[in-house]
């Protein structure tokens, strides 16, 4: 078998406005690695996932969307790692608790919504999976990202996955508003003592926030049945 090849520096080429991202040679090497893990993990937590979609179909109209995204990709793993290591976050404390590298969307309508999540809790805690504390975020009052999310994990800590709960208008919306949603959040991500972006960008990122709230705002409120 033949040896991988050890990873080298790497930068991120992306034109894109904000911080400029990079890592180590070392860096990226354990970046990868766990990026790895995470892909080999997949098959089985397709098959938890695909598991409750089968038997919350019929009964509360249960789908799983956005399959293709199911992994994280890994030049934007990296990106968002450079960027934590840049704000002094120590890279193994990254490693060890990012939830959203195998991630899900599960969508129910909004008649059977609330009904459909918590038997999703209880599905997966059938299969063996917890909770992992602390990482239940609604953000249903967000007024320009929608969902509820919680990750999952085995009681030995591995393969952690995050599922977003969706109504099928609001992953619409979510769809419609990924692009905006990055450039808005890529404002965040600027150095606080950068110079003003003589492109207009700021007055872009706040466009984006008004046309993802008005989006959003169409989407009908989930019920509790």
């Amino acid at each position: 078998m033949t040896a991988k090849k050890p990873a080298t520096a790497w930068k991120d080429d992306s034109t894109a406005p904000g911080r400029p991202a990079e890592l180590t040679a070392e860096q990226n090497q354990a970046v990868t690695d766990r990026w790895e893990a995470a892909r080999a993990a997949h098959k089985d937590l397709d098959a938890a996932v695909e598991a409750v979609e089968e038997a919350l179909r019929d009964t509360h109209g249960a789908k799983l969307e956005g399959k293709q995204h199911r992994l994280m990709g890994l030049k934007a793993f990296r990106r968002k790692v450079a960027l934590q290591v840049e704000d002094h976050v120590p890279l193994e404390k990254i490693l060890r608790t990012v939830r959203d590298l195998n991630r899900y969307t599960l969508t129910f309508p909004p008649d059977s919504y609330t009904e459909g999540v918590r038997h999703t809790y209880a599905l997966l805690h059938e299969r063996g999976y917890a909770i992992v504390p602390g990482s239940e975020q609604n953000t249903w009052e967000d007024p320009v990202h929608k969902a509820f999310r919680a990750v999952w994990q085995r009681p030995d800590g591995a393969a952690r996955f995050e599922i977003a709960f969706h109504t099928p208008d609001s992953y619409w919306a979510g769809t419609e508003n990924r692009f905006l949603y990055d450039r808005y959040r890529e404002g965040r991500l600027r150095p606080l003592d950068a110079e003003p972006d003589e492109t207009g960008a700021e007055g872009h990122e706040e466009a984006a926030k008004v046309l993802q709230h008005q989006r959003y705002s169409k989407v009908p409120v989930k019920g509790n049945k």
